[in-house]
């Protein structure tokens, strides 16, 4: 039986579920092989690593490199999985590609480089041509971000991003597997029309409800206790209190949320986000495995007043570890 609110495809009377890559490499691999599918016959992928730089040497390696003819376009790869943190990983790789492709040298020699690491003469040879390569990246450069899922924080990442004209997509490239661990993937081809009708499922209206609604389905004794609870996490510097459908999230920005409260009958249920410092000397909490949608690492719950100073103590860590910029 497949668990409640997961997709799934059925194909000739088999179940594909869901498949989560355990390494990014493995989902390049597929990107690679299905370059032509993705981008189109139009385009050059170069499948090579190539560090780039800024001028005061911030720098990083993206996962290939692209040439859209028709559009005379060019395009830096990157490659994501989205159980990595979005903020701290995702925006701060791509934040680098952007400025290092404003280093005018890095620009040049990456025209050089590209040039010279293909033997093939593709659309007339410009693949191979420096000058030709050289001026559509002058005339400036996008990135496409392949991902196994697409996150309401990745589509803010990528608006965020976009806000000076850089063309930054997000491509969704799914895969399932079935009892025989053979896999079906599903992914969005490099077209105009195709992106437009995808962009409009990363378009998030999350419904929000009044905290009120959460609370009726307890008694007034756990009211007592979240009502502590949500205060003292609000007094952190910035904290706010969103409530959502089905659960109530704590933030500091919509990237940049680190708790998130189920009010159950008898119990709230609290997830927090943390990293290695992160301490539970009391063993209170259990560990659990992130997902494209619910990307937290620890839950524990609280049912009394006399459990508010441990839930403080761990929540706090996972602000700290969220929250603060180092």
């Amino acid at each position: 039986m497949q668990p409640e609110g997961v997709s799934v495809i059925i194909l000739n009377d088999e179940i594909y579920s869901p498949y989560f890559y355990r390494r990014e490499e493995e989902l390049e691999k597929l990107a690679v092989e299905h370059t032509e599918k993705l981008f189109g016959k139009n385009t050059h992928f170069f499948n090579v690593k190539r560090k780039i730089v800024s001028k005061s040497g911030i720098g990083s390696t993206p996962d290939g490199y692209l040439v859209d003819f028709a559009s005379d376009r060019f395009f830096i790869i990157e490659v994501e999985l989205s159980s990595h943190d979005i903020v701290h990983h995702v925006m701060n790789q791509l934040s680098r590609f952007k400025l290092a492709m404003g280093n005018s040298e890095t620009r040049n020699d990456l025209a050089r480089f590209l040039a010279s690491s293909v033997n093939t003469v593709k659309k007339g040879g410009k693949v191979s041509d420096m000058n030709y390569l050289a001026r559509i990246i002058e005339q400036g450069v996008g990135i496409f971000i392949i991902i196994d899922s697409v996150s309401e924080q990745l589509t803010e990442v990528v608006e965020h991003l976009a806000k000076d004209g850089t063309d930054v997509r997000a491509i969704p490239f799914e895969t399932y597997t079935n009892s025989r661990n053979q896999l079906l993937h599903k992914f969005t081809t490099f077209t105009r029309e195709a992106l437009k009708e995808e962009a409009k499922k990363w378009t998030f209206k999350w419904t929000t409800v009044p905290v009120n609604e959460h609370l009726e389905k307890t008694d007034s004794g756990l009211k007592g206790v979240f009502s502590s609870l949500s205060e003292q996490i609000c007094s952190l510097p910035n904290v706010k209190e969103k409530s959502r459908k089905n659960w109530i999230t704590y933030q500091t920005s919509p990237l940049r949320n680190f708790c998130t409260v189920k009010i159950l009958p008898d119990c709230l249920e609290v997830y927090i986000k943390c990293n290695s410092s992160f301490m539970d000397e009391k063993g209170i909490t259990k560990k659990i495995k992130r997902t494209p949608s619910w990307t937290f690492d620890r839950v524990f719950t609280v049912a009394s007043q006399k459990n508010i100073a441990d839930a403080m103590h761990l929540i706090k860590q996972a602000y700290q570890c969220t929250c603060i910029v180092r």
